[in-house]
């Protein structure tokens, strides 16, 4: 038999003092999450004036922040977001910088939540920091703001109770219902409060290059809630508004995917305050009326006129400069502006008469003291007129925008009456192996032309991509082979499509192909070398290498001659391999750079001009990828040992230069097939070119391949 077990023991009495503390924290603590009754609103007059005008509700509320009278440029902006805010409108507004567009752009945000004239407001800005510190901004302003607090305590009187430590929110309730309100890193939800016009408004913020789709969040009453108004401030970075790709793209986030945010069934209301950066960047196209008229596009400026006697003004600056040199700071010259204001001012038209630093007399005197400091930075954030740079003095650079109007008159594979040969180029490197680029060039007796083709291999379905993300690359396209093995068989299979081409010559039935073709040797050079000997288009096809100048290192033009090799070209000559392995043609990358920017800026219909392949109309070519790589490197001249030439770098952020390599390169191979330059429109040494090669058919390569391999027999 087993023991019997004891009887269970009693439990133990409670604590009276444990009891006492536990009863005491769960008061303490429901105190602390119930915060009703709401206290009463303190000014309702001041509050209805504030719903009826967006103007009268800043001045009211947030009279720290606008200490200043307000511009005409600010009566404009705060007329039309108003109307964006109560009616639903789109409107686009380019302010001077300095205005306070971003200080106008949250206070409307907050007066559209708090009145309830829209329900869910996104502020989106050009980067995802930008956006958070806008939301802390805001998340400041309902917490301390008193003058808020006093007409709106549906919104603050909630927040300002949880003391900042917002994990509170969870358990706060009001007359007994919680309050559901949430404030976090992606935005905020005001509290839920019964008859309040505000209640469970939402405000969230994003940045251009973040997840903008498909925002919604649940109401009070459990209904979803999606966006119907967005405020988009300063959307392009300075990067980005140079990038017409990058413009592209945020120009397509806003018309699809901000936009796109409301329901089917909602006005969505959006206001776009911006500054111009450079000609063409995203807020011009949003302030051009041809482009996007829905916007109601607006430009303001700093000055409306210039004053008319920019003689004083331009004696005004030099005596500025000085005083800054002898330590006066700015003084005297101030003195000559208070001796002559009233010929100095006339014709002048500042548009905020208030804008102006302590040390300045007037708001004129402030936008000259800007203009005179750096005309491009006040004609481009002051004026929303930017002016093209012109860089420094002799420098040279490629405007995306302005290359790709240069179209031909004639599609793509097509060759234009007056060009007599045609040349190609592949570059083997790009991406570190993850594709091929290519370019074909026809050329005139001018040394200018057209581009005919180009492209990548594999071929790509999207017209804008990396280098490095190239989808499919030569790994995806090759997958059991070696790196090696993939570069010859993507060199083999891009060369059957492209060299063997016949393009037709327009108007005329005649033919042409290819007459000489350059491939890069500088990245793989044995698996290239190999490929130039064994492809059946050896007698066209060339190894060739860019070579720079350097501090120590001479421009080919300068290289002594060496025993059997022919004669120079101009900055290019045929050398022995390396590898030992036959001859290649290294050229002068700084020098055939300046020459192509010269075909390229050349003015339209002259004899060196280079065009690109194109009709103009609807269905144009843009060209945005090559306008890309066109425009990634700068150039400025530079002296070394008593030689002065362009230094050509690469821009930062813009490390794709593939076609502007594979442009260069067909150049090389035009002047290797005994295409001069016009007489005057190219700078630098004689032009020297060997004898051109014969233009040889696809079959007679062919014979001549089988010849070689047989010893001579065909």
């Amino acid at each position: 038999m087993g023991k019997l077990k004891s009887p269970p023991k009693p439990p133990a009495a409670p604590d009276p003092e444990r009891v006492r503390k536990a009863d005491d924290s769960r008061e303490r603590s429901e105190g602390k999450r119930e915060i009703g009754p709401l206290p009463k609103v303190k000014n309702p007059a001041r509050k209805a004036r504030g719903k009826k005008s967006l103007k009268a509700f800043m001045k009211a509320y947030f009279p720290r922040r606008f200490r200043l009278g307000f511009s005409s440029a600010h009566d404009t902006a705060i007329e039309r977001m108003e109307g964006c805010t109560d009616n639903g409108e789109l409107f686009a507004c380019a302010m001077p910088r300095g205005f306070g567009k971003t200080t106008i752009a949250e206070v409307a945000v907050l007066r559209a939540v708090l009145y309830g004239k829209r329900r869910f407001v996104v502020l989106v800005c050009a980067t995802g920091p930008l956006a958070q510190r806008r939301l802390k901004q805001l998340m400041r302003e309902l917490e301390t703001n008193d003058l808020l607090l006093e007409d709106f305590p549906e919104a603050c009187y909630p927040i300002r109770k949880l003391d900042r430590i917002h994990n509170r929110a969870k358990g706060q309730t009001l007359n007994g219902k919680p309050t559901r309100m949430e404030l976090n890193r992606d935005g905020i939800i005001l509290p839920t409060v019964k008859g309040a016009a505000c209640s469970g408004a939402v405000i969230q913020v994003a940045g251009m290059e973040s997840a903008i789709r498909g925002m919604n969040v649940g109401g009070p009453d459990g209904e979803p809630l999606r966006p119907d108004m967005a405020v988009i401030d300063d959307a392009q970075t300075r990067d980005s508004a140079k990038s017409p790709i990058q413009t592209n793209e945020r120009e397509a986030i806003v018309t699809g995917d901000v936009l796109g945010l409301a329901g089917p069934d909602v006005s969505m209301a959006a206001v776009m305050l911006c500054t111009v950066i450079y000609p063409g960047d995203l807020s011009e196209r949003f302030l051009d009326p041809e482009k996007h008229p829905e916007w109601q596009g607006v430009r303001t400026k700093t000055l409306d006129s210039f004053p008319a006697r920019l003689d004083l003004w331009d004696e005004y600056a030099e005596i500025r400069r000085q005083s800054f040199r002898d330590g006066s700071k700015g003084r005297r010259a101030t003195e000559f502006y208070k001796k002559n204001r009233a010929e100095m001012d006339a014709g002048a038209a500042p548009t905020w008469q208030d804008k102006k630093k302590p040390n300045e007399l007037s708001a004129v005197q402030s936008a000259m003291n800007w203009f005179y400091t750096s005309r491009a930075a006040f004609m481009a954030e002051g004026q929303n007129a930017p002016e093209l740079d012109s860089g420094s003095a002799g420098a040279k650079e490629l405007v995306p925008t302005e290359v790709t109007k240069r179209l031909s008159g004639c599609d793509r594979y097509v060759v234009p009456p007056d060009v007599t040969r045609l040349t190609a180029f592949i570059d083997c490197g790009g991406g570190k192996g993850r594709g091929l680029w290519y370019a074909v060039c026809g050329w005139t007796d001018g040394f200018g032309g057209a581009v005919i083709d180009y492209g990548t291999w594999p071929r790509q379905v999207r017209t804008v991509f990396a280098a490095d993300d190239m989808r499919p690359g030569l790994a995806e396209l090759y997958p059991t082979l070696s790196v090696s093995e993939r570069l010859y068989k993507g060199l083999t299979d891009l060369a059957a499509e492209v060299l063997p081409r016949e393009y037709l010559r327009e108007r005329t039935a005649e033919r042409l192909r290819v007459e000489r073709c350059l491939v890069d040797v500088g990245w793989e050079p044995k698996t290239v070398w190999s490929w130039c000997r064994q492809t059946p288009f050896w007698p066209i096809v060339t190894p060739s290498k860019g070579i720079a100048r350097t501090k120590t290192a001479k421009g080919v033009a300068e290289w002594a001659s060496r025993p059997g090799e022919p004669r120079p070209g101009h900055h290019w000559r045929l050398t022995a391999s390396e590898l030992g392995q036959g001859r290649m043609c290294q050229f002068d990358t700084d020098a055939w750079k300046s020459i192509l920017w010269e075909r390229l800026t050349s003015p339209l219909g002259g004899a060196g001009c280079l065009h690109l392949y194109g009709k103009a109309g609807p269905h144009a070519p843009t060209h945005e990828l090559l306008g890309e790589h066109l425009a990634a490197e700068t150039a400025e001249p530079v002296t070394i040992r008593g030689s002065t030439f362009d230094k050509w770098t690469e821009r930062p952020h813009r490390p794709d230069n593939h076609w502007f390599d594979g442009l260069v390169g067909c150049a090389v191979g035009a002047s290797m097939q005994g295409v001069t330059f016009d007489p005057g429109t190219a700078a630098g040494v004689p032009v020297q070119a060997l004898a051109p090669v014969k233009v040889m058919s696809f079959s007679e390569m062919q014979r001549a391949a089988r010849a070689a391999r047989n010893g001579g027999r065909r």
